[in-house]
């Protein structure tokens, strides 16, 4: 058992970063937008790199369309059917209002054009058929969405269909909005079709268009989806990729649809000219043995559980620390991969990511025997 004990603070300044873009509370960019809320985000490690009100709940719009394609796209990764599947469309495609692609009852169409009359044609019919084939019905697969959005970690987002936009019992945020995105982002199977700004569907009889303005001349788009509704306002999710760098940016609740996409560029412009991503110079040879008292063993080695990369501006290297917390000793018996301290990264005063520091082996509790042993021992020495 852990005794209560003071924890001291060994600081380093971390000398050694290797590849790489900001970091949550680092000062926003200007900007001239009447968006209610948005956030530049690193697709990668899910980092917010800056916003404004990106955790206030806002109306989704058609964000849920962007969720339906999700499970949809990782439906066929699972097996379940392939873009060359023929899904047919039921009464209930058929009589889905709004933004449709037309089906027929009984009209057989690849999961590929659906798809696309999802992403780039917006259409809630197309949604109505991928709901049905996944799940049996729209209530059920509404469940799954609500249950893959809390497992992006997407806590304040709700939704109540896969196509129905306007409705006050269905929100999210900006950085839930992020979380989604960055996540279909890694969806390369998709990127063609996000990107596409006209496409032709159903024997050339339909056409789609896309309503995202940055896929005809954003550098490095990857994709995602631009909507307006009554209750959400003119609102952008798009992902690009650089240099291996990938950003996220969401504008929400826009009163202009060309204002969304002039936020966006600037926010993604943000993220690939002023910020790169580093993994912190942590090795686990800084780290001194902890002693162990009563045990088989006089100490243990320490290590921290999880380093991942973080995203600091370009400038900032010099001016980033670890804090390690650990304690002066631990009682046996000690577990493999017990927690016993922390070791936090910070830029200035701010603390980007904080990971426990776990023990690397275990060390049973001494017993009389295994003592009157270790004194003989040092007797004959």
């Amino acid at each position: 058992m852990l005794r209560k004990i003071l924890l001291f603070a060994i600081v380093l300044i971390i000398t050694g970063m290797i590849h790489s873009d900001s970091v949550s509370g680092y000062e926003s960019p200007e900007m001239e937008t009447s968006a209610k809320s948005f956030v530049l985000m690193e697709a990668g490690t899910r980092q917010v790199v800056t916003g404004k009100n990106e955790n206030v709940r806002v109306p989704s719009g058609a964000l849920n369309k962007l969720m339906t394609a999700l499970i949809a796209a990782e439906s066929m990764n699972d097996g379940f059917f392939t873009m060359d599947t023929e899904l047919t469309a039921s009464e209930n495609a058929h009589t889905a209002g709004g933004a449709v692609i037309w089906l027929d009852a009984g009209e057989k169409i690849t999961a590929e054009e659906l798809m696309k009359g999802l992403l780039i044609g917006n259409a809630n019919d197309a949604a109505v058929v991928f709901a049905e084939k996944i799940s049996g019905n729209c209530e059920k697969f509404t469940e799954l969405m609500n249950k893959r959005a809390a497992e992006l970690g997407m806590y304040d987002t709700v939704f109540v269909s896969p196509y129905a936009t306007d409705d006050e019992n269905q929100y999210t945020t900006a950085a839930d909005a992020a979380r989604l995105t960055s996540e279909i982002s890694e969806h390369t199977e998709l990127r063609g079709i996000m990107t596409t700004w006209l496409d032709y569907i159903r024997d050339g009889r339909t056409e789609v268009a896309n309503e995202n303005a940055l896929v005809k001349k954003y550098n490095g788009i990857t994709g995602a989806k631009a909507w307006h509704t009554e209750l959400s306002g003119w609102c952008l999710a798009a992902s690009a990729e650089r240099n291996g760098l990938s950003y996220v940016s969401v504008v929400m609740g826009c009163d202009d649809k060309d204002n969304r996409f002039a936020a966006g560029k600037k926010l993604l412009n943000t993220g690939f000219s002023i910020y790169k991503t580093v993994v912190p110079g942590f090795f686990p040879e800084h780290m001194k043995p902890v002693k162990v008292k009563d045990g088989a063993d006089d100490s243990v080695l320490i290590e921290a559980d999880k380093v991942i990369p973080l995203v600091i501006p370009r400038d900032a290297e010099s001016r980033m620390s670890t804090v390690v917390f650990e304690p002066e000793y631990i009682e046996a018996p000690v577990r493999e991969g017990q927690k016993i301290g922390t070791v936090g990264f910070y830029l200035d005063k701010t603390l980007l990511y904080e990971t426990p520091l776990i023990t690397s082996d275990q060390v049973s509790r001494n017993s009389f025997r295994k003592s009157f042993m270790k004194i003989i021992v040092k007797m004959f020495k």
